[in-house]
């Protein structure tokens, strides 16, 4: 971990001055537009790569994450997702609320526990595809999360009628649910087939499927209420606050599934 040491916060300065660009029309006149941000943006996910790399993610049958390699990439990845978002639709806001907290745990990820305990190595194509795209869809799911929060709090500000200069620069609540039902349907394609490749793995593997299992019971129950929700969507029965929190609800879920299980029981090692 000797490079990663220094290029992940390396990476969360940048990430924090971009950042700082997004909010600075909340300030003044802006002098950073998207590309500024971009370029920022860039520069720290390069970082983050590198220092990635340095973590040694990859062993000879498949990956090899530690939490600190399990976190960095699916930083890595909602970074990039961001990124595109801002390059082809100019979805800077978001940032107010996502770099921050992305800055955050870019700082944290070297003094993130290595316990041998809850390292992840696999061993099959199935495994490794079934972890790297439901790394993909948490990435998803954690921007869909930002839109549900972003507007329950602009939904409140307008029942209100108190619109802080903050709740001005957020999009408009149809946006935020455009960008946010987009989002949730990939994530309902992506997890329901990083799912099909766990159970297929533990088929070939264990020829048994163990469905109880925390993390596939987690990730299941997750993928239910996100599809759930896309069914009401479709058919005009749900919309606003009420999808902003099954959103939330599904996000706690795989938060929990994917890191928040493996954390305690590194802590209790």
């Amino acid at each position: 971990m000797s490079s990663s040491t220094y290029l992940f916060p390396i990476a969360s300065i940048f990430t924090l001055l971009a950042a700082l660009a997004v909010w600075e029309p909340l300030r003044r006149a802006p002098h950073f537009g998207p590309k500024s941000i971009s370029l920022l943006l860039a520069v720290a996910i390069v970082l983050g790569v590198y220092g990635l790399i340095a973590l040694e993610p990859v062993s000879a049958g498949g990956i090899a994450f530690r939490l600190s390699a399990a976190v960095a990439t699916c930083t890595l990845m909602i970074m990039v997702i961001y990124l595109l978002g801002i390059l082809r639709h100019e979805v800077q806001g978001l940032g107010l609320f996502l770099l921050p907290v992305i800055s955050l745990i870019l700082l944290i990820i070297p003094l993130l526990p290595e316990s041998e305990a809850v390292l992840i190595h696999t061993r099959s194509p199935l495994e490794t595809g079934h972890i790297l795209i439901a790394l993909i869809a948490y990435a998803l799911l954690t921007l869909a999360a930002i839109h549900a929060l972003m507007h329950m709090q602009l939904d409140r500000a307008l029942k209100r009628k108190q619109l802080s200069r903050l709740m001005q620069y957020l999009p408009s609540l149809v946006d935020i649910e455009v960008h946010m039902f987009a989002q949730v349907r990939w994530v309902v394609w992506l997890l329901g087939i990083g799912i099909a490749f766990g159970l297929s793995w533990q088929w070939e593997t264990m020829g048994q499927l163990e469905v109880l299992h925390h993390k596939m019971l987690l990730s299941l129950i997750a993928w239910g209420v996100l599809l759930w929700l896309v069914v009401l969507q479709r058919g005009g029965k749900i919309r606003g606050t009420q999808a902003s929190r099954l959103v939330l609800t599904a996000y706690a879920l795989l938060l929990l599934a994917y890191f928040g299980v493996k954390l305690v029981q590194t802590w209790l090692q």
